[in-house]
């Protein structure tokens, strides 16, 4: 229920409703949906926000900021590859990002999610999602041709793309591109719990530590002999409270938790983001630089950056029904292999 809520929300962004700016022309059902999607917001970071009286006017015109930069992001990731077997040695761009054309099939039949969109919708001819993969780079020795002559003594870098993972798939493009959407929002809310959560511990860390430093250098009393030890205690609880002044989240009150919630909000952008990489490859995946003799093609990535997390390249894919291989029967295999 919860992720059809948020879904159609972004169908409403995705029309004329991304057009309304100010908050108060939002209106009827899509108000209706924002303030759904605002109590889904506080379920998601802290339900205690829900204390601080007009918590919901505060967070209404931030959730807008997201929907809209979350629709644009999506939105302008390229149209969908289509990855089967026959697109293998036509399309230089699945020559990259697969090793064969089983290891197509591979990838989008041990996709969990795929298998249930299929199964939940057994007259589906296909699926769309977006196709996440790491890029890697290795220096070798190699072939090449320069000035006009093959050199086997030549230094290049050989790209490859691992961790294949199959993300939000859907019945059609426009609804795993919606699904999409509605991931990267509540990956952006785990984010603002998870820094949320940090700062308090680190806060409540560094109190108790000064705390302690303060009770034992109380311990020491006033004896002359102890002063070495007494100094080097002023100087932990001075180091540590300048630590603490120093550092760049702390929500002491619930307002400031909700301002917090509010501000990382309004600005998706700081941890959010999409690059697009440019290379040039041959058709055995070595990098190329522009001036190259040598026969190659020309790759547009697009780069996806969550927060804290390493980038990784995304684009949409189209996958059809009847290249997904058959599920393994695990229970089978292992009684095959004890009964050897």
């Amino acid at each position: 229920m919860l992720e059809g809520m948020l879904q159609d929300m972004f169908r409403r962004f995705s029309g004329a409703f991304l057009d309304s700016a100010p908050e108060q022309h939002i209106s009827g059902a899509c108000a209706a949906n924002l303030d759904d999607i605002v109590e889904h917001v506080v379920d998601n970071v802290s339900g205690r926000l829900r204390a601080r009286p007009g918590y919901a006017r505060t967070l209404r015109e931030p959730v807008v900021a997201t929907f809209r930069y979350i629709d644009e992001i999506v939105e302008s990731i390229p149209d969908p590859l289509l990855c089967c077997r026959s697109a293998f040695m036509e399309d230089p761009r699945l020559n990259a990002f697969f090793v064969s054309p089983q290891h197509i099939q591979e990838v989008f039949s041990q996709s969990r999610e795929v298998r249930e969109l299929f199964s939940a919708n057994p007259l589906a001819g296909e699926c769309w999602a977006l196709m996440c993969v790491r890029q890697q780079e290795r220096t070798q020795l190699g072939m090449a041709l320069v000035d006009g002559q093959v050199r086997k003594d030549v230094m290049q870098t050989a790209v490859s793309f691992t961790d294949h993972q199959v993300v939000s798939p859907g019945l059609d493009e426009p609804m795993a591109r919606c699904s999409l959407k509605c991931c990267i929002f509540n990956g952006l809310l785990a984010h603002i719990r998870r820094r949320a959560t940090d700062a308090q511990s680190r806060v409540a860390d560094l109190d108790n530590r000064i705390a302690l430093a303060r009770r034992r250098l109380r311990g020491l009393g006033d004896e002359p002999s102890k002063e070495r030890a007494r100094g080097a205690l002023r100087d932990e609880i001075a180091r540590l409270q300048g630590q603490l002044a120093e550092d760049s989240l702390r929500l002491p009150t619930l307002n400031d938790y909700l301002n917090f919630v509010a501000d990382s909000l309004s600005h998706p952008s700081d941890f959010l983001r999409t690059d697009t990489r440019f290379m040039r490859l041959s058709r055995m995946a070595i990098k190329l630089d522009k001036d190259s003799d040598e026969p190659g093609y020309d790759l547009r990535l697009p780069e996806i950056h969550i927060a804290s997390h390493a980038p990784r390249i995304g684009t949409l894919v189209r996958f059809p029904r009847d290249e997904l291989l058959p599920e393994k029967d695990f229970l089978k295999e292992a009684n095959l292999f004890l009964s050897l």
